[in-house]
């Protein structure tokens, strides 16, 4: 067993495993390339400056992929190849909305997300509010007998507009498609309230957390519309 000792804001904690991964991120592999000689502005950690439409600094030159900085992920970079393609040939002003884009880490439970985070909310000068449902609340997930994980779903508190979802579950990656359409859709916690879903599936835990706004689920039928 490893041990792991790290900080959760002003607490010291530690826990036990059985790996230890250290994910210390990426570099991009702009050096020697002669960009800022010919004229591309680098960030300070050496990516590729870039306009919201993937343009350089220097006018007809483009960039796409982990080296703009943005979400260094194989699909990101295959949605900024198409932006650029058609930014450059087709003089179209077409961006991507990041935090619009999910992400995944499929360890086991697997964790995912979209949106901004319950910090990212406030630091932005949002009035968030947020409820937490544990899988265990989850009729699929008692069925299957795997009720590992929560499900976090963060709203403007004056819109009621959905600003993130938050996932830790076996099967979170696919759970987070739907989160991802509620949030390319502007859905509100009632949109999202109002829309019948299958039962019994692990995705109820979305229509489970938006329930939570609006009632204490301790006291809901677990299959209620």
């Amino acid at each position: 067993k490893a041990l792991c000792e790290f900080e959760h804001g002003a607490r010291k904690m530690r826990c036990a495993a059985d790996e230890v991964l250290l994910a210390t991120g990426t570099v991009p592999n702009t050096a020697g390339m002669g960009l800022e000689e010919a004229g591309v502005r680098l960030t300070r950690a050496g990516y590729i400056r870039t306009t919201p439409r993937l343009e350089t600094s220097v006018q007809g030159v483009w960039a796409a992929g982990d080296v703009t900085g943005q979400s260094a992920l194989e699909t990101v970079a295959a949605k900024q190849g198409a932006v650029v393609a058609m930014n450059a040939l087709q003089k179209t002003r077409v961006t991507i909305q990041y935090d619009r884009v999910p992400h995944a880490v499929f360890t086991n439970p697997q964790v995912a997300g979209v949106g901004l985070t319950e910090a990212e909310a406030l630091r932005r000068g949002r009035t968030c509010d947020c409820r937490v449902i544990d899988m265990r609340r989850v009729p699929k997930a008692l069925t299957v007998g795997d009720t590992r994980g929560i499900l976090k779903m963060v709203r403007d508190a004056k819109t009621d507009r959905i600003l993130g979802v938050h996932i830790v579950s076996p099967i979170a990656a696919d759970m987070i498609h739907a989160a991802t359409y509620a949030l390319r859709g502007r859905f509100t916690v009632e949109d999202v309230i109002d829309t019948v879903h299958t039962f019994p599936t692990f995705s109820e835990a979305l229509k489970q957390a938006a329930e939570s706004f609006r009632h204490d689920m301790r006291h809901m039928s677990c299959c209620i519309e």
